[in-house]
């Protein structure tokens, strides 16, 4: 039959053609020349078909992306399909009106390898990861085998999977290998496809072929004479592989090593006890437990295992597929040796297929003249993994039962038995009582289904628990027990919610237990993040950077073009020292604290010479910060917050507003805040302005040390001074608990004791040595000793000048002696109230000596009265010459309660006792007087109730035993001196006021009513 005699839809109309084709559009005038086809377990299937029609202008563009079946016809009539969606549409051959297309068909799983995304599962199941990405393909169809949904279910949660820069279809297949699972397309009649993605757990059970489920496939020539379709060439392979698989990870919430192993029979005859061992680390936080390190070791061994025994053959079962099992008659002398209950059931993994339809001899030959050879047309698009699982088992160069060709073109040994009989197959095949898995990817190293790996620093957004970059109020920080806090990346997405975020550890540049550094990103800052292993599941945060742009600077001159006016000189130029400047940011993010870009003297005089660190209230805008200035020759030092103003700063004082350096406060050190303050140290401090050299001891105190021993040497000399003018004597000089003995040291008076202290020496080779010799109370200067206090000490030395000075009160308190001593002259200045109490005695000694002055002892009140009094014992008065009582306007008073003598030491003395006035004289008593009158005997105390006023005085209210006062009641007062006064209260029950110039005691009677 030739072309020219006869249609194309004529010559494809008989019903014995063994190939048709079926699809909408352009693709329904298209009849089945041959095709090819590769496939494989877990990888992408590729259906290459040539087809004829005898319309040239067919739009390829129609063809693309349609669902299109090819039907087969077996050898007992019945039909088989293959579906897919045409990937690409070619016009490969023309001649007239009759032309050759080339069609490729693939799953519709292959648009996921077409779709390329990053983001980041959390705390998501295997079966939910495979949800959310499967189901975004809307309108394909996938499910789940019946043992792949037990599987699943059994599955741990990983804390995070992560799609980084990978297709949809790489990530797939990554996180089903990882758990344990293949996949394989399958006829679907109800799917808008005609196909489906069936993910499966055990290759064992996967279904049987349609042309073994009856009585199974034969082995047998290839032959029109044989009825069915069967397997022509068998063979098998052996090959050893690892026997043992030993899996080792980092458990980082335990801060464990996790392993895990599997192992089987070893195949060596070479006695070896272990066999070949894969041992693998597989990074940190890899394996989360002891089960999960044995189940991964597991599938590794099966993938391992699977490959040990395989079996490769060719034949025409035109049903053949992968991810189906078939059972192969009269094999036997192709069965494993030694093996009673082997079973010939095998699973097929890779297949092969070509077909060229049973056109008539005349027409092929008038297609090959007008189209040109069909051998020329029918190969693939490239080189893909299957029908072997790419670099994932290596190249498979002993496949010679039909593989002698390259991977683009069929193989010869299948061409050749297709144009014979119209169909063959090569395949491989493993047995059906073993597993299998995906095998272990060289490619990518050693760990099979490792994520994608990730070299160098990546950059990160801190979040809070919504995945907001923006702080909430005081809410500034959102960290877990650990210290973890959650990042985004700019791959994942803007989306201000969780599923955009992640937990990430930040590292530390010191960290041990209860010790380290702590570094906390805030939300909204930019972090700098490197990944453990290079595992984009192992982020940790490295640093923090800046990322915002400030309000001054320099315009930019691209070009030499003239940058913008204004702006940068005129903010800088704002600062003063207490207040900043262009310290905002004209883009969002976050500037540096202190910069380099106003250096100018009219700017913020900062040549980029500030360093340190700063840290912000939660929510406001104080802060904390250290400031370190290394500007030439004005070195600083800074501590600082802005909590009570409190700082202290060392060096070259300035002030100091945001970057502005301000004008000069001073040299030296300052600590000053606006709150409580307090220096504390326990064994001793040291407050002194006689200077010392830089290399000098800390404890250096000779300035200190020369003041205390002269305090000491004068309070001695002025203690001898007071003991012979019969004064108290210096407690600080003689001794306190005892004599020469002192509450700090029972060897030494107070003063003693102090300058001891001052003046101790301790060993300066060792911190224990130096607190031995501190507490001997060591005070020689040999060699090898420094200066050191000995004691818990205070001491204040100034070289010039010690000032205290006080708003409110200046209290002086010791539970030993308080001393206080000058070179020249002590000064009390008081604008209230001077109050002087002494338990025991106070002594005041003047004029001991001769001064420039010859005052002695003034006490003078200019406004009220002085008193003088001895309540517990005698007061005394002497004086080497006179004793002068004078008073300028009022009157001199002398009372007693019993007796007043005054006497010379001539023997005269006037005696005032018991209401009498006894004057006594050796010789004559002159009375001088201007008016002389003699009056009865009376009582000093009623006189005194006549006096205006007196040393004391007493108002007296008489209550009755409810509390309530007496009123108008006569009463009795008898004084001390046996005066009775009486009278009668008033209203309130007073009696009037008592006055007296001694102390003394009175009785209040009340007496009865006249009425």
């Amino acid at each position: 039959m030739s072309m020219e005699s006869s249609s194309l839809s004529s010559l494809f109309s008989a019903g014995s053609r063994l190939y048709a084709l079926e699809g909408e559009g352009a693709l329904g005038g298209l009849q089945v020349e041959a095709w090819t086809a590769r496939e494989a377990l877990s990888s992408l299937p590729e259906l290459r078909v040539l087809a004829l029609s005898d319309d040239a202008s067919l739009d390829l563009d129609d063809m693309v992306s349609r669902p299109v079946t090819l039907w087969t016809t077996g050898a007992d009539g019945e039909r088989s399909s293959r579906s897919g969606l045409v990937r690409a549409a070619e016009r490969v051959a023309g001649d007239g009106g009759l032309a050759r297309y080339r069609l490729t068909v693939v799953p519709w799983l292959w648009l996921a390898d077409q779709t390329r995304a990053s983001r980041i599962f959390e705390g998501r199941p295997v079966l939910d990861i495979l949800t959310s990405i499967l189901d975004a393909y809307e309108g394909y169809s996938w499910k789940l085998s019946g043992d792949a949904s037990a599987a699943v279910a059994e599955l741990p949660v990983a804390p995070y999977v992560t799609q980084y820069r990978e297709t949809d279809y790489a990530f797939l297949t990554r996180v089903m290998a990882g758990a344990g699972l293949g996949w394989t397309v399958v006829e679907d009649t109800q799917a808008p496809s005609r196909h489906a993605i069936v993910v499966f757990a055990d290759s064992r059970q996967l279904p049987e072929d349609a042309s073994s489920s009856s009585v199974g496939v034969p082995f047998h020539r290839a032959n029109a004479a044989e009825a069915r379709d069967g397997v022509q060439a068998f063979a098998r392979q052996r090959r050893r592989v690892t026997e043992r698989v030993t899996l080792l990870g980092w458990q980082g919430g335990g801060k464990r090593a996790v392993s895990g192993d599997a192992s089987g029979e070893v195949q060596s005859d070479s006695g070896e006890a272990e066999g070949l061992e894969w041992y693998d680390f597989t990074g940190h936080g890899s394996l989360a437990s002891e089960d999960e390190a044995r189940r991964q070791a597991e599938l590794l061994w099966e993938g391992f295992h699977a490959e040990d025994e395989q079996f490769l053959g060719r034949g025409t079962v035109r049903s053949f597929r992968s991810g189906t099992r078939f059972t192969l008659k009269d094999m036997a002398p192709l069965g494993p040796a030694g093996e009673k209950d082997f079973e010939p059931v095998f699973a097929l993994d890779a297949v092969e297929h070509v077909g060229i339809n049973n056109l008539p001899e005349a027409a092929r030959a008038s297609l090959d003249a007008r189209l040109g050879p069909l051998d020329a047309a029918l190969n693939f698009d490239a080189a893909p993994a299957a029908p072997v699982r790419g670099d994932a088992v290596g190249a498979q160069d002993d496949d010679a039962l039909w593989r002698d060709v390259p991977a683009e073109t069929p193989a010869e040994a299948l061409l050749t038995q297709a144009r014979a009989t119209g169909y063959a197959n090569g395949f491989r095949a493993l047995r059906c009582d073993r597993a299998w898995r995906p095998r272990v990817s060289q490619a990518r190293g050693a760990w099979p289904h490792a994520a994608p790996t990730v070299h160098g620093v990546q950059t990160a957004v801190v979040v809070d628990a919504e995945g907001s970059d923006q702080a909430g109020g005081k809410d500034e920080v959102l960290r877990n027990r650990r210290g973890d806090v959650r990042i985004r990346f700019p791959w994942q997405g803007t989306g201000g919610n969780q599923a955009h975020s992640r937990w990430a550890r930040v590292a530390q540049r010191q960290a041990g237990g209860g010790m380290g550094m702590t570094f906390v990103p805030r939300i909204g800052q930019e972090v700098l993040v490197r990944f453990l292993d290079h595992d984009v599941n192992q982020p940790i945060v490295v640093g923090a950077l800046y990322n915002g742009r400030g309000e001054g600077g320099v315009a930019p001159t691209p070009a030499g073009a003239a940058g913008e006016e204004g702006g940068g000189a005129e903010l800088y130029a704002a600062a003063r020292d207490l207040a900043p400047s262009a310290q905002a940011n004209l883009v969002g993010g976050h500037a540096p604290a202190w910069h380099g870009a106003g250096a100018s003297d009219e700017a913020h005089r900062n040549a980029a010479a500030l360093s340190g660190f700063k840290s912000k209230e939660f929510g406001g805008a104080g802060y904390s910060q250290v400031v370190l200035d290394d500007s030439d020759d004005q070195l600083r030092v800074h501590v600082s917050t802005t909590q009570a103003a409190t700082s202290l700063t060392l060096g070259h004082l300035i002030h100091q507003a945001g970057n502005y350096r301000g004008s000069l406060r001073g040299v030296g050190a300052e600590l000053r805040t606006d709150a409580h303050g307090a220096l504390r140290g326990g064994a001793g401090v040291l407050l002194t302005t006689y200077a010392a050299q830089a290399g000098a001891p800390s404890g250096e105190a000779a300035g200190a040390q020369t003041l205390a021993s002269q305090a000491h040497l004068m309070a001695k000399s002025l203690d001898d001074m007071a003991g012979a003018h019969q004064s108290v004597r210096l407690a600080s000089a003689l001794g306190t608990e005892q004599a020469g003995a002192s509450r700090r040291d029972p060897e030494y008076p107070p003063l003693a004791a102090f300058h001891r202290a001052v003046s101790g020496t301790v060993a300066g080779e060792g911190l224990s040595p130096a607190r031995g010799d501190a507490a001997s109370r060591h005070t020689q200067a040999v060699e090898g000793k420094v200066p050191h206090t000995n004691d818990a000490v205070v001491v204040m030395a100034a070289r010039a000048g010690l000032a205290q000075v006080a708003g409110q009160h200046m209290q002086y308190v010791a539970g030993d002696a308080v001393h206080a001593s000058a070179g020249k002259d002590v000064n009390h200045a008081v604008a209230g109230s001077l109050r002087i109490h002494a338990g025991q005695a106070a002594g005041v000694v003047a004029g001991v000596q001769k001064g420039a002055q010859d005052a002695g002892l003034d006490v003078i009140c200019a406004t009220a009265d002085v008193s003088v009094q001895a309540q517990g014992d005698v007061l005394t008065a002497q004086a080497q010459q006179d004793i002068l009582l004078t008073a300028r306007a009022g009157k001199v008073k002398a009372a007693s309660p019993t007796r007043i003598r005054i006497a010379t030491a001539a023997g005269a003395s006037i005696l005032i006792e018991g209401g009498n006035i006894t004057v006594t004289a050796p010789g004559r008593i002159d009375v001088k007087m201007s008016d002389k009158r003699f009056e009865g005997a009376t009582r000093l105390s009623e006189q005194m109730n006549t006096w205006p006023d007196a040393s004391f005085d007493k108002d007296v209210i008489v209550r009755g035993p409810s509390g309530k006062a007496m009123a108008n009641r006569p009463f009795e007062i008898v004084r001390e001196d046996g005066a009775r006064i009486q009278g009668v209260t008033d209203a309130e029950g007073r009696t009037g006021v008592q006055r007296s110039e001694l102390l003394g005691r009175y009785l209040i009677k009340i007496l009865p009513n006249n009425d």
